[in-house]
């Protein structure tokens, strides 16, 4: 079947061929997404017109002249813009037939043979994930949906930093000090040992030395004591994966950053880059240029210990043996570090290349995060004021429902709140959480899309499709619109793909929903006659499977009833 991506590409294709035929030009061909009332698809003719020095109406209509396109209802000139109607109605038998046939599988993209190693989140495993970066396991666990779904192999990993400062800090408070702590969560239970360290070590030197002795250790590559550290670390880490978990976000991988150090790999590094590196009072150091200036990137202490930079570029090596392609999310504040970073391993290795995608943090209405210092709100929070007010909204809506089914409903309706809200935006935009939005059942909101996707089951539930579909029983303009979204869903996915946008996902979900939600007030789907019905049942089912498919990729459930 062809879908929309491959009818651009063909649009792309004849444009491409016909300028040359006509023109004896070699040009790249743009094709844009045109505003609404200008058709599907847009090729700006500027730069024929700059080089030919004609007029465009005219170029234009010479390459209309001198191309055939199937599946194009309408080409037109309009102004510098050579625009092309896609004739939706002729794809939509066909597709709607692979639902039928296939189901959710008539979604899936072909294997591209491409590993992937996609690292998000990586927070310290020093205490709970807090809702300032809450977009990173969401943003990271989003893009490797969506890569998976356009066949690319992926393999995530969470880099566990077990070789810092903030690591050796709560290993020492954990081992030495005894505190009465009435947390049960594990990452929240051991945050007071963090911090009562954190002030110990302030007014005292002599702890200070103990925590310089845990990394000395570490840094050495002592294994007992890595062991014992991970073992502490990784009860914070059981709980920020609880988290993690209750907003779907599985990792493939969780690397220790001491595995580098016992592995062998920083010293390889040094070894790498031995021609390149530089002395300055006992300390090492590269230079990298950034923005035109000099800067000094250190790797070694005076103390002879590694620095996180370091380790950094040692962990980048192995997953560069690991995965064809690399991809970071980061937070806005490490924007130096990654463009440091690159150039570094570049020295080592040229062709290396990172994707990095950065994100602005998340705030609430109250105001930004806090510090260390201060009372931070955690994700644990957000997450569970989000299934609260779910469970509000529900018990006004549902009175026949049970205790447990509340409970579950909410869980689902609240989580998948807080995903979509975050993913909604832009990542490099910045985000304030407002419930309000968050929880509307009827607006731009996850509620909204699993209402939508629980309308249509609870339709089918009804009367059962038996597969009849035509496109000459599309009569309505809702039915139009309808078809028209649903076969926009593999350009979307791609186009997200490729430029590590799950935005356009989310975005994407909601123009879905509400072109299904029109077309549900204005077309009565189980009081029609039996062929009308049917049809209207067809365009039902592909919606439903559609949605599900979406808010699968968003990872957001989907529950059959709400």
């Amino acid at each position: 079947m062809p879908s929309i991506e491959i009818i651009k590409e063909n649009i792309k294709n004849a444009i491409k061929n016909a300028v040359r035929e006509k023109y004896s030009i070699d040009i790249k061909i743009n094709i844009e997404k045109p505003p609404e009332g200008y058709g599907d698809f847009s090729y700006p003719l500027f730069d024929l017109v700059k080089f030919l020095r004609r007029d465009p109406a005219d170029i234009g209509r010479e390459i209309i002249d001198s191309i055939r396109l199937e599946n194009i209802e309408k080409m037109e000139v309009s102004g510098n813009y050579l625009n092309f109607y896609v004739d939706y109605l002729s794809l939509s038998e066909e597709f709607i037939r692979n639902i039928w046939e296939r189901g959710s599988e008539a979604l899936n993209f072909e294997k591209k043979n491409i590993r992937v190693i996609l690292e998000h989140t990586s927070a310290n495993p020093t205490g709970p994930l807090h809702v300032g970066r809450g977009r990173n396991p969401i943003i990271g666990d989003t893009i490797g949906r969506i890569l998976r779904k356009c066949g690319y192999d992926v393999e995530t990993h969470y880099y566990v930093n077990d070789a810092g400062r903030q690591s050796a800090i709560l290993v020492y408070g954990y081992k030495n000090i005894k505190l009465d702590v009435n947390e049960k969560k594990l990452d929240h239970m051991l945050v007071p040992y963090y911090q009562k360290a954190n002030e110990l070590m302030e007014k005292n030197p002599d702890i200070a030395k103990e925590v310089e002795k845990i990394m000395m250790d570490v840094e050495g590559g002592n294994e007992k004591i890595i062991m014992e550290n991970r073992e502490i670390l990784g009860k914070v880490l059981d709980g920020i994966r609880e988290t993690l978990s209750r907003i779907n976000v599985r990792f493939d991988k969780f690397y220790w950053e001491t595995e580098l150090i016992l592995n062998g790999s920083v010293k390889r590094v040094l070894e790498l880059l031995k021609d390149e590196i530089k002395e300055e009072e006992g300390a090492y150091y590269i230079e990298v240029e950034v923005r035109g200036k000099k800067e000094k990137v250190f790797l070694i202490r005076k103390d002879g210990t590694s620095l996180y930079f370091t380790r950094d570029i040692a962990y980048h090596l192995v997953k560069s043996e690991m995965g064809d392609e690399l991809i970071d999310v980061l937070g806005e504040d490490h924007k130096p570090h990654a463009e440091m970073l690159l150039q570094v391993l570049k020295k080592i290795k040229k062709d290396i290349s990172i994707r990095t995608v950065f994100y602005s943090f998340v705030s609430l209405p109250e105001g930004r995060m806090s510090t260390r210092r201060g009372r931070v709100v955690y994700l644990d929070d957000l997450i569970d004021e989000a299934v609260d007010k779910a469970r509000e909204e529900i018990i006004k809506r549902r009175s026949d429902l049970k205790e447990e089914e509340i409970s579950s409903l909410a869980e689902k309706i609240g989580t998948g709140a807080v995903r979509f809200n975050i993913l909604k935006i832009q990542s490099e935009k910045k985000l304030v959480f407002k419930w309000e939005e968050a929880l509307n059942f009827e607006g731009d909101s996850s509620p909204f899309l699993q209402y939508s996707y629980a309308r249509a089951s609870s339709i089918l539930r009804k009367e059962s499709w038996k597969g009849n579909f035509s496109r000459n029983l599309l009569r309505d303009p809702s039915e139009i619109s309808l078809v028209k979204n649903l076969l926009n869903y593999q350009e979307i996915i791609l186009d997200s793909a490729r430029e590590l946008r799950p935005y356009k996902v989310a975005k994407y979900a909601v123009d879905l929903a509400s072109s299904f939600n029109i077309f549900y007030s204005q077309c009565p789907v189980l009081r029609e006659s039996e062929d009308i019905k049917q049809n209207r049942l067809g365009l039902v089912y592909a919606f439903r499977i559609v949605m599900g498919d979406l808010l699968e990729t968003m990872g957001i459930e989907h529950p059959e009833e709400i």
